[in-house]
């Protein structure tokens, strides 16, 4: 009996803490565990994709990416038509170029108010500004890498409305949709048409405020009287909110009366066509300058890339004599020492003559100008 109680005793301190002594080496009862829980083994969710995340690439880990940050190491254009106070919206196209500049094209819709700003971006993490010290532009945020999104004014990107973000195209476009034009005007009822020189095509002209100076010239003028005549312009094919492809008058030029549109099959001859300055005493005119001059009847008259221009002439055969020309008197500094070649040798030619698709002017026997037809 006495080895059973040992033997018990043995087994129950095998089981248990050891004992706690204390200050005079009295035993100390162990304190009893009440609240013992199971172990119990918790998944660790996987990771969710975050769908704004920045795709990595080359660029961004050469660079140790922080993914709250954007890098712009591609040109990008974005477009989109953001919300406008007093008009139905203000369309935007945006350039940004991985050298640091931008270029943006700003349009009021139904006022026909466009603008070409440019300038340098500064990025802050995800946040775009445009910088340009005579425009005020949008700041965005960059919601993904392939849209920017409005900001409000406490810098907070505006996510409530799919009206405020302008979207990445896959390849970047060209800025400015701009460029000349020469074709027949016609106004009728107060709707006109252009038909392009170059390659036939009809348009619908909005009756935007760059047309209505050219819409009441066509009106005052009794020649035309709802006549087609031959017209130069900067202008922009668009869609309008129907869709209908439709010319945008940005800049207009001048009416040319009594001219057609070149024939590239019948023979040229001296009137009634545009000719485009191509050389001046052997200097090429650079092209954007459109200097352009017609030989009407007895007048001929035209652009010297600042001023317009007009003087009598007369010609019998190939000899030509130009009388002293009339000019209106602005002043252009990228146009003025061409502009001045280009008159004094105008009124120098003493023979004109018409090669294929070229017109040369001379003077003693030599080439003094040459012209093509101009087709826009």
């Amino acid at each position: 009996m006495k080895k059973l109680v040992v033997l018990s005793a043995l087994f129950l301190s095998a089981c248990s803490q050891l004992p706690q002594f204390g200050q005079f080496g009295t035993e100390k009862a162990a304190p009893i565990k009440t609240d013992i829980k199971p172990t119990v083994i918790v998944p660790v969710p996987a990771p969710v994709a975050d769908v704004n995340e920045v795709a990595n690439n080359a660029t961004t880990e050469a660079l140790a990416t922080d993914f709250e940050h954007i890098f712009i190491d591609s040109d990008m254009t974005f477009e989109g038509t953001l919300p406008c106070a007093d008009c139905p919206g203000i369309t935007y196209h945006i350039n940004l170029y991985r050298d640091g500049r931008f270029e943006a094209r700003q349009e009021y819709l139904e006022r026909g108010q466009v603008a070409l700003i440019s300038g340098s971006w500064l990025l802050e993490k995800r946040t775009l500004h445009l910088v340009n010290q005579q425009t005020t532009l949008p700041v965005f945020h960059f919601r993904t890498n392939r849209q920017l999104v409005m900001t409000d004014m406490a810098g907070n990107p505006i996510v409530s409305s799919d009206a405020y973000q302008l979207n990445r195209h896959d390849n970047v476009k060209k800025i400015d949709q701009r460029q000349p034009m020469l074709g027949m005007y016609q106004l009728r009822n107060n709707q006109a048409t252009f038909i392009q020189c170059q390659n036939g095509d009809s348009l619908p002209i909005a009756n935007t405020q760059n047309h209505l100076p050219m819409m009441r010239l066509y009106q005052q003028d009794p020649r035309f009287s709802n006549k087609a005549v031959i017209t130069t312009l900067v202008g922009r094919r668009a869609p309008d909110q129907n869709g209908v492809d439709t010319l945008y008058v940005d800049k207009f030029e001048q009416f040319w009366p009594n001219a057609t549109c070149p024939d590239q099959f019948a023979q040229k001859k001296l009137q009634g066509i545009v000719w485009r300055a191509e050389k001046v005493a052997d200097r090429y005119i650079p092209h954007q300058l459109n200097v352009r001059l017609i030989f009407d009847k007895d007048k001929l008259y035209g652009f010297s890339g600042c001023n317009n221009f007009n003087a009598s002439y007369q010609q019998r055969a190939n000899v030509i004599t130009v009388q002293q020309l009339a000019s209106t008197r602005k002043f252009c500094a990228d146009a003025s020492t061409i502009e001045q070649q280009f008159t004094e040798k105008l009124q120098q030619a003493d023979r004109a003559e018409v090669n294929a698709d070229k017109l040369q002017l001379f003077f003693n026997n030599e080439v003094i100008m040459e012209f093509i037809p101009a087709v826009n």
